[in-house]
């Protein structure tokens, strides 16, 4: 199976596509908006109630579903820029759009040219709103992440 951090660099990677967003594989202690940061699970705050990671989603340990969090912020200074500068990153596509560059290429992820994963789709966001990192208020937003990693 992929690794978690694998998986976490193939979406940091698709991320790293859209000009402007400063991306960490890790969640940093301090930002400069706009920036995202890759989280396995779903968060307390929004626990659907399903695990971070689902093992044997085939038989012989197959595949494994991989649950994410990308929490993508932007300040909040000017309040209706940055919501439509938020809004860009949650559209369903667009240069700033989150889910079309994690779903860019739906045939596979690769890391230097080794398989990572099948595919990765982004099936919602589960958080709008004022999210608090490194102890600074900032506009933001959890998109959900589904990885299958074989």
């Amino acid at each position: 199976m992929a690794s978690v951090s694998a998986v976490r660099q193939v979406l940091a990677a698709r991320l790293a596509t859209i000009d402007g967003l400063r991306v960490n594989e890790y969640v940093a202690g301090s930002i400069t908006p706009p920036a995202a940061a890759i989280l396995p699970g779903l968060g307390s705050e929004t626990s659907t109630g399903r695990p971070a990671i689902e093992y044997d989603k085939a038989f012989g340990r197959g595949a494994h579903k991989m649950h994410f969090l990308v929490k993508v912020a932007v300040s909040t200074a000017h309040n209706e820029a940055s919501q439509a500068e938020l809004d860009a990153y949650l559209d369903s596509d667009g240069a700033k759009s989150l889910k079309e560059a994690i779903e860019a290429d739906m045939d596979a992820l690769e890391l230097d040219d080794e398989h990572v994963a099948d595919y990765a789709n982004v099936p919602g966001v589960v958080h709008y709103g004022i999210i608090q990192w490194g102890n600074v208020d900032y506009l933001g937003a959890d998109v959900h992440v589904e990885v299958l990693a074989r």
